[in-house]
């Protein structure tokens, strides 16, 4: 995990891939004691880990 950027109203910080599940399976398996901000932020982790997994290409002309 890199800070990339912070000033008084943002922040972006820059994850690698390895570290994706590391830090959102705990915060899922513990959903219960997470505000829904911290919910919202684990869920948008693991979607950009699946869509970095995700390499299907809809193949040239395929309703034609």
């Amino acid at each position: 995990m890199e800070l990339v950027y912070k000033d008084a109203q943002s922040i972006t910080i820059r994850f690698d891939k390895k570290d994706l599940s590391k830090i959102v399976e705990p915060l899922v398996k513990n959903a219960e004691s997470f505000a829904k901000d911290t919910l919202d932020m684990a869920y948008l982790l693991a979607e950009q880990d699946y869509r970095i997994d995700d390499h299907f290409r809809q193949p040239p002309h395929a309703f034609e």
